[in-house]
């Protein structure tokens, strides 16, 4: 037990010293939707509707819904941290630090050598490819779902000693943890696949059948309970109107998404690759190269990653990488007998891939968060190869395991630091990798918030001729040549912006606040109406038709606007406020005072 107690003080050290400096850093990327501006955060009380079952038989519009045990935790952080970042980075830290140290524990309970489960929890622990998922707030998901499937199977091999009285109970926990993984994030649908793997490269035959039929039915059931509530709830892009509706008779009464939030747009910039499965087969075996390359070699992480379509196996870069590729698996199958953890630790990194390898379309093809729970396995791989050759040569691999350990944790944090604000992320850390039209997208917002104008609109043309189809892009673009007062280029970005996501209100709604400030309010109440037409409880849009009407003359009609507004929001301070500027002007219109 001492010695458990020892390298897990190591592994502890090792994050918390690492990690350090990302506790200075702020909320960034999505964190800014899914953390600072999501309206279910913004009462800890909230987390009370996450154990009602009405929550899990009901369809709510609350933002990551479909992951409650992710939402659960951003809920506990706001009890305890507030609105304080570092707290948040802790908890993701501490996370870390429990993975590694679930790592440690599930190789020393299959492979009990203490350099080697040591080894593997370092490497997980101090991996420069682990930065993106530890630092951003919003990708805590990939923490907590590996942290229960580590969980399940650590409760699975418990069943190799077990009593056929605790073989049930451990068979019920195991699937919890699985649930639990999988209401976190989808990422933890690859346990019942890692679980055979370890029967299949370290499993005992006594036993072994009934093991395995046990905990694969169990999970299925899980599987299936959690398909039924996940696929009505899911959504990559948003929604085009959230309009609240959870006021319902019958539905909980919670915070729901903010009224016409526009989200990303459904990216086409990737639909080649879900259309077509040669580009599809090809594409991914390109980006499994890319990321086998990062797990063992991290020297070009980059946010926001892009795959590289490749459209036939003739191309170099397709042949070279189904070679690469092929290579590690054809050792994970050839090597299983003759080195079974090595060969394990490879296997690990491609069945842990699965949910992401395309099988369904996904907003984000690649991301390096992905590789969270793969590099278990590739911290495995690494750790066993680096005990074999310490049999021969044990201080050339002693020092060989401590330059790696030493230039990960340099890399990692170094790293962090990247992640100390959108504009450190975006723009200062940039990379010469493959990104996608949303990275610019990004670059593009930081810009403009940093009073570049001119720079933002390159980035927003690069992220449109990246994706045509992307609206959002379209949207900014045009918001930003109104700012540099380039109109004719603002009035093709709008339009087309309008006619890409025509169900979308926000999409007129910000094509007439160009127009009310070019000086064309004819127009702008054109698209103002059709706004309102898409939502008619688009709040912003009432008080705004109302200004405009207000500044044209029109007081009757601007009134009704603001009535509409109040009505709409009477709590309000907003509506209250324009209303009381417009009566200001008018003050005819003001109610009439009752006499005493």
């Amino acid at each position: 037990m001492r010695r458990h107690i020892g390298a897990a003080t190591v592994i502890v050290s090792a994050v918390l010293i690492v990690y350090a400096n990302s506790l200075t850093n702020g909320f960034v990327w999505d964190d800014h939707i899914y953390v600072e501006g999501n309206p279910f955060l913004a009462d800890p009380a909230n987390i009370r509707h996450l154990f009602d079952w009405r929550f899990y038989t009901g369809v709510h519009e609350v933002l990551a819904g479909s992951r409650p045990v992710f939402l659960a935790s951003l809920l506990i952080d706001k009890a305890v941290w507030g609105a304080a970042a570092w707290g948040h980075h802790l908890t993701n830290t501490l996370l870390h630090a429990a993975n590694s140290l679930w790592v440690y524990a599930l190789v020393w309970a299959i492979a009990p050598s203490l350099p080697l489960a040591l080894l593997a929890g370092l490497l997980f622990a101090l991996h420069p490819v682990q930065t993106e998922a530890v630092n951003a707030i919003c990708f805590r998901s990939d923490l907590l779902a590996a942290f229960f499937v580590f969980a399940s199977l650590w409760t699975y091999l418990r069943l190799r000693s077990a009593s056929n009285r605790s073989a049930f109970f451990l068979v019920a926990a195991s699937a919890v943890f699985f649930g639990l993984g999988l209401l976190s994030k989808e990422m933890a649908a690859s346990l019942p696949v890692l679980v055979l793997l370890t029967e299949s490269y370290f499993g005992s035959a006594p036993g072994r059948a009934r093991r395995l039929a046990l905990a694969l039915s169990a999970y299925a059931l899980v599987a299936a309970a959690f398909f039924v509530f996940w696929s009505p709830r899911f959504h990559y892009a948003g929604l085009e109107s959230a309009a609240a509706r959870l006021s319902a008779p019958g539905t909980l009464e919670m915070p729901a998404l903010a009224r016409n939030s526009v989200f990303a747009s459904p990216s086409s910039e990737w639909a080649e690759l879900y259309r077509n499965r040669s580009v599809w087969l090809w594409t991914t075996g390109g980006s499994f190269a890319v990321y086998f390359k990062l797990l063992i070699a991290p020297a070009s992480l980059v946010a926001d990653r892009a795959p590289i379509l490749l459209r036939s196996g003739l191309e170099p870069r397709a042949l070279a990488s189904f070679v690469f590729v092929g290579a590690f698996l054809a050792y994970a199958f050839l090597m299983r007998r003759r080195h079974p953890a090595s060969a394990f630790g490879v296997a690990w990194c491609f069945a842990a891939l699965i949910p992401v390898s395309g099988l369904f379309p996904l907003f984000n093809p690649v991301a390096e968060r992905y590789l969270y729970l793969v590099a278990a396995g590739a911290a495995w791989a690494i750790a066993s190869a680096v005990e074999a050759l310490a049999s021969r040569r044990p201080a050339p691999a002693a020092a060989l395991a401590v330059l790696i350990l030493l230039a990960y944790g340099a890399r990692t944090h170094a790293r962090n630091r990247d992640w100390e604000s959108d504009e450190s992320l975006f723009l200062t850390s940039a990379r010469p990798a493959a990104q996608s039209s949303r990275a610019s997208l990004l670059r593009g917002g930081v810009l403009q918030e940093s009073g570049r104008p001119l720079e933002a609109a390159a980035q927003y043309e690069e992220a449109v001729r990246l994706d045509p189809r992307f609206a959002g892009a379209w949207l900014d673009l045009g918001t930003t040549y109104g700012i540099i007062r380039e109109h004719a280029k603002a009035r093709v970005a709008f339009e087309t912006a309008v006619s890409l996501s025509p169900g979308n209100p926000v999409m007129p709604f910000s094509y007439a606040v160009h127009l009310s400030r070019a000086g064309k309010p004819r127009e702008a109440e054109i698209q103002y109406r059709a706004a309102l037409k898409l939502e008619p409880g688009y709040l912003q849009a009432w008080v705004n038709l109302g200004a405009l009407y207000r500044d044209s003359g029109r007081p009757r009609e601007a009134e009704a606007c603001y009535k509409k507004a109040l009505a709409l929001a009477p709590n309000d301070p907003f509506p209250r406020y324009a209303y009381g500027l417009f009566l200001k002007r008018y003050p005819r219109f003001a109610p009439a005072r009752p006499r005493r």
